[in-house]
């Protein structure tokens, strides 16, 4: 007859269990033919451990009941710990994490191995695959989302607007995280640049998937970010066209056109601003009357008029400048000035009948045919006919002078801040003089202006130096 054995306080101790000297409680058991033990100072917490520890090898038992055999496959190969074949002829390795057991199935052995090497080494480096199987790239960007709380409202609306409208119902998007393979990233790059986007408008795109996706790798849901390098294999073999920069012929034909025409005459204040100071298109539009001081010929730039989709309703909201930088003075220069000086004029003598007001500013220096906001998207389609008419009048007087026309190129509304930051290069060397007028972030910005001087400012320049050479 088996002696009962007791603890220090008389307590039976059961099958399996002891009581070391300093007083802890040992539960030993055998597991794949190997002892096992759970520790605790408290027997009836040590005998819950057992309970759970009992229950979960009956259950594997159950539901394989080829785990107490013989640990052979039905081919004869050895099993390795973890691993039992189903009736069905699968193969399954379990394990824990977290606490859970958790199943891998696979119809061939060998490949079973490779996904428990994956699991273990995940594992050991503490990298989440089985939880982060559970979460969607459509998941982990609202997480990103939630990190950026300093986000402009507007930013934040866009972000928003480019995830919905190009990414959120792509096939890798609504994939587990661990799924995403660098070849989805680069055919769905591919697949955009295919429908006529822009290498510039996919960099947009990259900036909230390759972050979305770094954020898992920090989080160790992932091993290495799958979009890692794919924008800059497209970018590097995309040449992006430059720039376009009026010349300073190209500009005064422009602005000459439109101030003799009755058609587009009410233009010429907003284009004379617009290249005559720089401006993002969203801060003139925006600009007021408190922010223009005719006695210092300045203007004060320190919001912007934008057109977004925010909480679901569309419409202009005021927003803060782009960047820090973005808040400046620019100084007025005397064409400029004598514009404003006209339109503000003009605009006295009208009487209106209620003050346009949004978000606490009134005064709205520019706005449209009725009075109200004006956007981008209508400046823009001013521009459109305007050029037409001009290089419809050029093609005339050349074919009359027999002579090549010289044509205006197509451009846009932001054509004219760069074409302003062509000039003040072409003018000046202060590249941080130009860095405050433009109201540039980066100086690097800045520079790269330079690249862009007009082919008529250089035979300038040529010409002045001709006289200093001495070649001979």
């Amino acid at each position: 007859m088996a002696k009962i054995r007791k603890d220090h306080e008389g307590h039976i101790l059961q099958k399996g269990e002891c009581q070391r000297k300093d007083g802890s409680y040992v539960y030993f058991y055998t597991c794949n033919g190997k002892r096992k033990y759970l520790y605790d100072t408290d027997l009836l917490c040590l005998r819950t451990k057992e309970n759970k520890i009992t229950k979960d090898i009956k259950d594997a038992i159950k539901e394989h009941p080829v785990i107490g055999k013989g640990r052979k496959d039905r081919k004869g190969r050895n099993l390795h710990k973890g691993e039992c074949q189903r009736k069905d002829g699968y193969y399954v390795y379990f394990y824990t994490c977290n606490g859970k057991r958790k199943y891998v199935y696979d119809k061939d052995l060998a490949s079973l191995r490779i996904k428990e090497k994956q699991i273990i080494k995940d594992l050991e480096d503490g990298i989440r695959t089985q939880e982060s199987m559970g979460i969607t790239l459509n998941d982990m960007f609202h997480t990103y989302m939630q990190t950026k709380t300093s986000l402009k409202e507007s930013t934040r609306a866009n972000y928003m607007y480019l995830w919905q409208q190009y990414i959120q119902h792509a096939p890798f998007a609504n994939c587990p995280l661990p799924s995403i393979r660098k070849s989805d990233i680069l055919l769905f790059y591919s697949k955009l640049l295919e429908t006529g986007f822009a290498i510039n408008s996919l960099e947009g795109i990259n900036n909230l998937i390759h972050p979305t996706l770094e954020l898992a790798v920090d989080d160790d849901l992932i091993r290495k970010n799958p979009s890692q390098g794919v924008y800059h294999s497209f970018s590097r073999n995309n040449t992006t066209p430059p720039r376009i920069a009026l010349t300073l012929d190209q500009e005064q034909k422009f602005l000459e056109f439109i101030k003799g025409s009755p058609t587009y005459r009410h233009w010429l204040p907003v284009f004379v601003t617009l290249l005559g100071t720089g401006m993002r298109v969203s801060e003139c539009t925006g600009l007021t009357w408190s922010d223009v001081d005719f006695e210092a010929n300045t203007l004060s730039v320190n919001h912007s008029l934008i057109y977004r989709v925010i909480d679901g309703h569309a419409g202009f909201h005021i927003s803060t400048p782009k960047t820090k930088n973005s808040t400046r003075i620019i100084p007025l220069i005397p064409k400029v000035a004598k514009a404003l000086h006209l339109l503000h004029e003009e605009l006295s003598r009208v009487s209106t009948d209620s003050e346009l007001s949004l978000a606490g500013y009134h005064g709205f220096v520019f706005r449209n045919r009725f009075g109200s906001f004006l956007g981008a998207h209508a400046i823009n389609r001013a521009i459109d006919p305007i050029c037409k008419e001009i290089n419809l009048e050029e093609t005339e007087q050349a074919k009359t002078e027999k002579r090549k026309p010289r044509l205006l190129p197509h451009f846009s509304v932001h054509n004219l801040r760069h074409t302003f930051c062509t000039r003040l290069c072409e003018t000046t060397t202060d590249i941080a003089v130009i860095q405050q007028i433009m109201g540039h972030a980066d100086i690097a910005t800045t520079l790269e202006q330079y690249n862009h001087v007009s082919q008529e400012h250089i035979k300038i320049i040529m010409g002045n130096i001709i006289n200093d050479l001495s070649l001979m």
